[in-house]
């Protein structure tokens, strides 16, 4: 009902370059704003959502709106960024998300270039074959593809040189003890471009 009625909708939150702070893109973050209970955050939905598998209709929704967005922006003649939108574990068991996105992407008629496809660091720790191969699929296809909440509590170092990644993204938890991961956050960076990978670090929100 949520979902058919546009209660459910993206906040587009910026990613800036950090020596210019120049816009370079943003990520589409989901958002209830509900007529009884006004907007609840991601954390009371979205848990549930998992737990009862329906986060695949929640993440088609926002994909949908993304691109609705971005062909708008498009034909308003307005600066139109890149947008990244997130894939579950779930996403991929319980749809077809390659499918649905190209789908979704060729019914707007959206440049490829413009969508960012963000997988979870904990979802390649399960079916790590089966989302091995979705994975090149996206990347053939033509999508940018990140990595997203790197070093969460998940090992995945031996799986970024397996997957066809173009970002990684670090964890929120690195920038909101800076100062205690600094030497860390600077080692990931310098790994991360010897293995040709830009860095994303999440919550950055001050020039420190």
């Amino acid at each position: 009902e949520a979902i058919e009625r546009g209660y459910i909708v993206p906040y587009y939150q910026p990613v800036v370059w950090s020596d210019t702070k120049e816009l370079c893109g943003c990520e589409a973050l989901a958002r209830w704003i509900d007529p009884i209970y006004g907007q609840l955050a991601p954390y009371e939905f979205i848990p549930v959502l998992e737990e009862y598998r329906l986060i695949h209709k929640l993440d088609k929704s926002i994909i949908e709106s993304v691109c609705r967005d971005i062909r708008d922006s498009i034909d308003n003649n307005r600066k139109t960024v890149p947008v990244s939108i997130n894939f579950s574990r779930l996403d991929f068991e319980l749809m077809d998300a390659v499918g649905t996105l190209e789908t979704l992407v060729k019914k707007y008629n959206i440049p490829k270039e413009l969508i960012h496809v963000e997988v979870t660091e904990s979802a390649l720790i399960d079916n790590f074959s089966e989302l091995n191969k979705m994975m090149n699929k996206i990347k053939e296809l033509g999508y940018s593809l990140w990595l997203d909440d790197f070093g969460s509590g998940y090992s995945s170092l031996g799986s970024l040189s397996s997957f066809p990644l173009n970002i990684l993204k670090l964890d929120i938890s690195f920038v909101r003890n800076f100062r205690e991961n600094e030497i860390v956050i600077e080692n990931i960076i310098k790994m991360a471009h010897k293995l040709g990978l830009l860095t994303v670090a999440e919550g950055a929100e001050t020039n420190e």
